[in-house]
């Protein structure tokens, strides 16, 4: 005889929400049944609803036997469970014993991908702000934030990274949607059915290389000279708007006497990529027209970066490829919701990170890499605090034995995440968070890849698991607590949204009778003709007076990666071959997800990507397990040995709290205009 199961007698309901397992925020149908998740499907009033695999593991994710359900402390190295209360009054203490003896500006508050661009990264700002500390960090410190500075300063915003409909010619560079963005990959896979080229540069030969009309296996970190070698090309061969480069460019000249030694014979020499290819490429994105870029965040983690991303917006802009249907648009700029900063309870100390001036204009808030630096020096100040909502630093920060010991140095490391992560378990406390389909989020799709300005409500499906707290209430309890109650009123999160929606055109009722999102502002074409770009110079700049300013090149400038086999033959004895980490796998997003079994069928190990001939010189057969040491540490990982690299470089998966590729990398070897360590582009040997 078949039992029933008791949920099984419950009526099935759909709730219509925004899946959060990456950055892409597409709309899903969420099925509930008895209190739980049972499955989730697109949503079609949803522009984004083809789904990739991680949504179908949400139910097994929200679920999960191993969350976190309630407030816990360590003690003599082992957590026990505590109530909110508790946790709030420890919490407070230290906080108050720090601010008293160190100032607040000893405390770091870190929001990590979860929550960017959502009401309780908006809670939390304001919660630092009434602490008194300048000290607020986010992922934006090693992601994304670079390529929104490189475009900024060049055509006065964020060059859309993503394929645009109706291009008839696409370069994907330094990007792996496949893996990455389903959605991406549909409106590519249409363009090319329509006939347009395809062009891929990457240091690996992705999927979506081997269908590429040309390819190009550049070494890892000289993309800016790649890009100032299709400038040459285009310059010299006439391929450029004559009449746009006139009236809308800053700098041209300059740029013609750049890039006249990269020529193709001497770019193939420096990127290892073949002159008839570096030709091919820029004839082609030159003449078949509209053409656009796609970036990967790979770009922005060299030392080179900001200037790589500058060289290939100026090559948008001077092939007429801005700003034009199917080409490379600059973002809207998102909808303006009530600002819920106090910047005047601030202490009026420098936070850390000022050295890098450009990064804090632009983001508004302080570097992560230079907060490592506090973390272990003390320099300029200690760092005794740090706060941590839904990131795991212990594996996506880079030098991972730099940061473990700066956490060392701490009388408070507090994590909110919803598992028992590597960072979570350094902490002295760790508070219970939520799921995206635990709590109602307002979302903001403008700074997401496919350049929608779509405003959507995301709606809670169930309950929170055990005593979880929804994000923005922790952070509104523990303020209380401080002393801080009458800057945090609500009492729902509808209250809290009401107030954010103020300055807006939208209300709440709106939101929910539209699940699939309101589209606020239509993408518009050459809106430069009315009001300039939003440059100094109302223009392109090619040639930027406020980096010179600064001290920086002020025309696009390539610089030997601060770690390769030409700017340290001395390294390169020991260490022969380059390594680039920050491999994504549809699995996962950056750290998360290894733990549920759904998708970690799909990608069970880490790997290393090794050339067939290298690892036949080193003795390695596929799936041997070997040793990838770098000057800075040493992982044990399994080899993936494979034609798709080239033989003088591997590549590392990231993410993985074994065979942690950030044992391997350098954070002192930054961009010096971002600060974004060189994650891509290093040294390293391997052996079995």
């Amino acid at each position: 005889m078949t039992r029933i199961k008791k949920q099984d007698l419950c009526e099935v309901h759909i709730v219509k929400t925004v899946c959060n397992m990456c950055t892409n925020h597409c709309g899903i149908n969420a099925y509930v049944q008895g209190g739980k998740v049972v499955n989730v499907d697109g949503m079609p009033e949803h522009p984004l609803h083809r789904l990739c695999v991680k949504p179908g593991a949400i139910p097994e994710m929200v679920h999960h036997r191993d969350r976190i359900t309630d407030p816990l402390k360590k003690e003599n190295g082992k957590f026990k469970k505590i109530s909110w209360e508790e946790a709030f009054e420890f919490i407070a203490d230290k906080l108050t014993h720090i601010k008293n003896k160190y100032g607040p500006q000893s405390v770091d508050i870190h929001t990590g991908n979860p929550f960017i661009a959502t009401q309780t990264e908006k809670v939390i700002r304001r919660f630092a702000d009434l602490y008194g500390t300048p000290n607020y960090t986010s992922g934006g410190g090693v992601c994304f934030i670079a390529k929104g500075i490189g475009s900024g300063l060049t055509v006065g915003g964020l060059i859309a990274p993503y394929v645009a409909e109706g291009s008839k010619c696409m370069v994907i560079w330094g990007k792996n949607p496949a893996e990455t963005f389903a959605s991406e990959i549909d409106v590519i896979n249409d363009n090319l059915l329509k006939g347009s080229k395809l062009i891929v540069i990457d240091p690996r030969r992705t999927s979506l290389a081997k269908r590429a009309d040309l390819y190009a296996q550049v070494r890892p970190g000289t993309d800016c000279a790649l890009a100032l070698g299709l400038l040459h090309i285009i310059i010299k061969e006439g391929l450029y708007d004559k009449d746009f480069v006139e009236k809308w460019t800053v700098g041209f000249d300059k740029l013609v006497e750049q890039v006249k030694d990269f020529t193709p014979k001497n770019v193939e020499k420096i990127t290892w990529v073949p002159s008839k290819t570096i030709r091919d490429i820029a004839r082609m994105y030159a003449t078949v027209k509209p053409a656009c870029t796609s970036l990967g965040v790979s770009m922005d983690h060299s030392s080179n970066g900001i200037q790589a991303i500058r060289a290939i917006s100026t090559m948008c802009a001077i092939t007429g490829n801005l700003e034009v249907e199917g080409g490379s648009m600059l973002s809207n700029p998102g909808l303006m919701q009530k600002n819920l900063r106090l910047v005047d309870k601030v202490v009026k100390k420098k936070a850390v990170g000022d050295e890098y001036p450009v990064f804090s204009k632009f983001s508004r808030e302080t570097h992560v890499i230079p907060l490592i630096d506090a973390m272990v020096s003390g320099n300029p100040y200690p760092i005794k605090g740090f706060l941590c909502a839904g990131c795991n630093p212990a594996v996506t920060w880079p030098n991972q034995n730099k940061f473990k010991k700066g956490v060392k140095n701490l009388d408070l490391l507090v994590v909110v995440d919803i598992f028992m992560t590597p960072t979570a378990k350094m902490a002295h406390i760790v508070l219970p968070g939520t799921t995206a389909l635990e709590r109602e989020d307002l979302r903001d799709a403008y700074h997401t890849h496919e350049n929608i300005s779509l405003f959507v409500k995301t709606n809670k499906a169930v309950e929170p698991v055990g005593n979880s707290m929804t994000d923005w209430k922790i952070w509104a309890e523990l303020a209380k607590r401080m002393g801080y109650k009458k800057y945090f009123p609500w009492k729902s999160t509808r209250e809290l949204m009401a107030e954010l929606l103020e300055p807006t055109a939208l209300s709440l009722e709106q939101l929910e009778e539209n699940p699939g999102g309101i589209v606020y502002m239509e993408n518009a074409c050459q809106r430069y003709l009315k009001n300039g770009f939003n440059t100094p110079s109302k223009k392109v700049e090619i040639y930027s007076e406020e980096l010179e300013r600064l001290g920086y090149d002020p025309i696009p400038t390539f610089h030997e990666p601060l770690e390769s086999p030409f700017s340290r033959p001395d390294l390169a004895e020991k260490y022969p071959l380059v390594f680039t980490t920050g491999a994504r796998s549809r699995a996962y997003t950056h750290s998360e997800y290894r733990n549920i079994r759904k998708l970690r069928r799909l990608r069970p190990d880490p790997l290393v990507d090794i050339h067939v001939e290298t690892a036949k010189s080193l003795g390695i057969q596929n799936a041997d397990m070997v040793t990838v040491e770098s000057p800075k540490g040493r992982i044990k990982i399994k080899a993936n040995v494979t034609e798709d690299i080239h033989p003088n470089v591997v590549c590392i998966q990231m993410g993985w709290k074994q065979a942690n590729a950030n044992v391997l990398t350098d954070d002192e070897r930054r961009d010096p205009i971002s600060g974004y360590p060189e994650f891509r582009a290093g040294m390293c040997r391997v052996y079995k």
